[in-house]
C-alpha cells in the first residue's frame, strides 16, 4: 500500500471518528466489510466512565440521543464509510473486513480475509459474534442458539489477519473542530431540554 496516502487516510478516520461522538468516551470499536459493491459498517462506543458500568452505544442511535439532524449525521457515516473504501482500494491484498479500535490511545485496524461472499454464517452471525468478541458482551445476553454459534465459531481464512497499530494523533485545528462540534451539539440539547420543560409547564398550567 502507498504509505503516504494510506497514513493520510489513518488519521482522516481518526478525526472522523472523534467528531462523530458528541460526549467524552473511554473506548470505540468499529466494524467494516467491503466485497466488491455491497458491504456494511458500524460502530459503538464506551462512554466515560460514572458510577454506572458505562453500555456501548451504537453510532446510529447517536443522533436521536443528542438530538442530531439524522440526515446530516449520515452524511458523515457515508464520509467514514467512503474513506474505509478507499483504503480497500489501495490494498495490494484486498481485505474483506476489518476491525478499527480507539483504547488507550492507540488506534488499531485488524484487516482479514475471510471469504464473505460465500460464507456459512450470516452478516447477523457475524455480527453477534463480533459484538461477543468486541464488546466483551456477555455470552448469557445472547439466546441458546446463538450461544452454541459463538462456541463453535471459525474464521473463514486460511490467511491469518495483519495488524496496524500508531498512536493518536489529531491536529490542533482538527481538536478545535472536534470541540466545536461537540459545544454546538450540547447548545442544541440544552435549548431542547429547555423546549421541553416549556411544554411541561404549559401542560401543568392546563
Amino acid at each position: 500500500m502507498p504509505k503516504k496516502e494510506v497514513e493520510k487516510l489513518y488519521k482522516e478516520l481518526q478525526t472522523i471518528l472523534f467528531r462523530l461522538i458528541p460526549e467524552k468516551w473511554e473506548s470505540l470499536y468499529l466494524y467494516a466489510s467491503v466485497i466488491g459493491g455491497r458491504g456494511e459498517m458500524f460502530f459503538y462506543y464506551f462512554p466515560k466512565k460514572t458510577f454506572l458500568k458505562p453500555k456501548p452505544v451504537n453510532c446510529y442511535e447517536i443522533a436521536n440521543k443528542f438530538g442530531i439532524s439524522e440526515e446530516q449525521y449520515n452524511i458523515a457515516l457515508r464520509e467514514l464509510y467512503d474513506k474505509i473504501k478507499q483504503l480497500n482500494n489501495l490494498s495490494i491484498k484486498k481485505w474483506t473486513n476489518i476491525t478499527i479500535s480507539i483504547v488507550n490511545c492507540l488506534f488499531t485496524i485488524e484487516y482479514n480475509y475471510n471469504n464473505i461472499l460465500n460464507s456459512r454464517y450470516t452478516d447477523e452471525q457475524r455480527r453477534k459474534y463480533w459484538e461477543y468478541k468486541y464488546l466483551n458482551r456477555p455470552i448469557e445476553s445472547f439466546n441458546k442458539q446463538d450461544q452454541e454459534f459463538i462456541k463453535y465459531y471459525k474464521e473463514e481464512s486460511n490467511i491469518k489477519p495483519s495488524f496496524y497499530t500508531e498512536g493518536i494523533y489529531i491536529e490542533k485545528n482538527e481538536l478545535a473542530k472536534i470541540k466545536e462540534t461537540k459545544d454546538n451539539l450540547s447548545e442544541i440539547q440544552k435549548i431542547k431540554q429547555e423546549e421541553v420543560k416549556e411544554v411541561r409547564n404549559q401542560i401543568l398550567k392546563c
